[in-house]
């Protein structure tokens, strides 16, 4: 017990090292070394990726995580120490992607996931300190939700956004270009050469082996955090022109003078203006996905948008998908993180009954009105634009098919509450209620109306089940505007993809 002790207190002075080594500029060496020969590191990364979902999948070798004693831990653990470690190929599948596609995921083995947690443990405080303000994916904290706050409070008076996007990003990172970022700091030649062997291990694809010439594989634990070590150079250079195209305020005088005349409405002057000359550029970055606003005329959103282009072309060796990169006028606006980012123009203003309210520049974030539409046919609640049963779950028990509807509306809802159109959102709790009162209706052969009246209580209605020889009640939850604003301090995650099958053999008693 006592050397347990001992080797968590040494990996906590080891992280503090890492830390102070990161805020004052210093590289890596030692520290890693000590980490990483620190048996408590192991264990910790083992119970965090025990913890995960997801981790009961089969790796290439047909191993889970619920296979591995201490025994084999302390085993894998000397083996690295002992320089004895070599990574294998991750095993490849396919999964669905955002554009209704697949994408491919590499699924490293137990070893490798529980050799790589332990060196991201040690490096995410060290890089933590070094990213940009501007970087929000894949980060200690950070969310989509303060990326999209972020934009809200940065991108006001905007004229264009520009939208860059990279054709297959993780799969062709460039091997040579990431290792030679990665020396700059890190100064142990082990680590280095671990992470090298991770990115060359290839692939498996139906019992054959492929090289992995380029990228690093989605699904590696280490991943994400390479990806934004790779792109902190474009971070780098954004905040160059950031800092460039800071506006350098002054009050007006001209309308100082037409304020005395009661003319400023009239005339349309702004009361500060703007004494650099430079154009102001906003950026922010969620993995892949980053947005580019631009202040002043067409033309020097297009002259930001070639810089981009060719500092990823050239100088990171990326590929850039030509159709789907654009630039577009701030007021029609455009999707990041699946939210619909507009900004108004600089002449617009609200009557209200006391006084105007200015919208001048204001940043507008919505939900595509498609989506509710969208997720609808996702989730089996749509067909031909008719709200319909879910045939997967009508033959379910009521408490799972009520929770099972519930769990996708309020993870849909979290996610998409900083928007400013919420009537999406209502909208799409009806879609999910009459949908999960047809299959309800269906499991019981009769009508709605009368599945309604069976479970009506008050303003809504719900499932009363057993549980511990007690009678609970699971109602439906409504959403009013104020509830889903309350909402807004939730974390949300990027990827908002519901289990549906989580309530899957859960039954109640009437």
């Amino acid at each position: 017990m006592s050397t347990t002790v001992s080797l968590e207190t040494k990996l906590s002075r080891t992280l503090n090292r890492i830390q102070h080594r990161s805020s004052n500029g210093y590289s890596l060496k030692r520290e890693l070394q000590q980490g990483m020969n620190n048996f408590y590191n192991t264990l910790t990364a083992f119970n965090r990726i025990a913890a995960n979902k997801g981790t009961g999948t089969p790796d290439v070798d047909n191993e889970t995580i619920d296979g591995i004693n201490l025994e084999r831990l302390e085993r894998y653990h000397q083996e690295y120490v002992n320089n004895g470690y070599n990574p294998k190929p991750v095993k490849r599948i396919l999964i669905p992607s955002d554009n209704k596609g697949t994408r491919p995921l590499g699924l490293p083995t137990i070893k490798d996931r529980l050799i790589q947690k332990c060196l991201e443990q040690l490096l995410t405080p060290y890089f933590e300190n070094i990213f940009s303000e501007w970087n929000f994916g894949f980060r200690t904290k950070k969310s989509c939700h303060d990326a999209i706050k972020r934009v809200k409070q940065r991108f006001k008076g905007i004229d264009y956004i520009v939208k860059i996007d990279l054709k297959g990003y993780f799969d062709t990172i460039n091997h040579e270009i990431l290792m030679r970022t990665l020396n700059r700091f890190i100064r142990k030649n082990k680590v280095l050469s671990t992470i090298n062997k991770w990115l060359k291990a290839g692939f498996m694809k139906d019992g054959i082996r492929y090289e992995s010439l380029s990228g690093s594989p989605q699904g590696g634990i280490i991943s994400p955090l390479l990806a934004n070590v790779y792109l902190h150079y474009i971070d780098l250079k954004m905040d160059e022109l950031i800092k460039k195209g800071k506006p350098i305020w002054k009050k007006s005088p001209e309308y100082g003078k037409a304020w005395h005349k009661n003319q400023h409405h009239q005339l349309g002057i702004d009361s500060f203006i703007n004494l650099n000359p430079k154009t102001r550029v906003e950026y922010i970055r969620y993995a892949d996905d980053f947005i580019i606003g631009v202040k002043g005329e067409y033309d020097k959103a297009e002259g930001i948008k070639n810089q981009v282009t060719q500092w990823l072309e050239q100088d990171l060796k990326l590929t850039i998908s030509k159709d789907k990169s654009k630039i577009v006028k701030a007021n029609k606006g455009t999707r990041f993180l699946s939210y619909m980012i507009k900004v108004n123009p600089t002449n617009k203003t609200r009557e209200r009954k006391t006084a105007k309210n200015s919208l001048n520049g204001k940043v507008q974030i919505q939900i595509p009105k498609a989506k509710a539409k969208e997720y609808g046919h996702e989730y089996n609640w749509l067909k031909v634009g008719r709200v319909k049963h879910d045939e997967t779950l009508a033959d379910r028990d009521e408490l799972e098919i009520i929770r099972t509807y519930k769990a996708i509306v309020r993870g849909i809802i979290q996610y998409f509450c900083l928007a400013n159109n919420l009537g999406v959102l209502t909208y799409l709790n009806y879609l999910a209620e009459d949908s999960c009162l047809k299959t309800l209706a269906r499991k019981w052969k009769t009508s709605i109306a009368r599945v309604r009246k069976k479970l009506n209580r008050g303003s809504t209605w719900g499932i009363s089940y057993i549980n511990k020889g007690k009678t609970q009640y699971e109602p439906w939850d409504v959403y009013s505007w104020d509830k889903i604003k309350k909402m807004r301090n939730y974390k949300g995650n990027p990827d908002i993809t519901i289990n549906r099958y989580i309530f899957q053999g859960r039954t109640h008693l009437n």
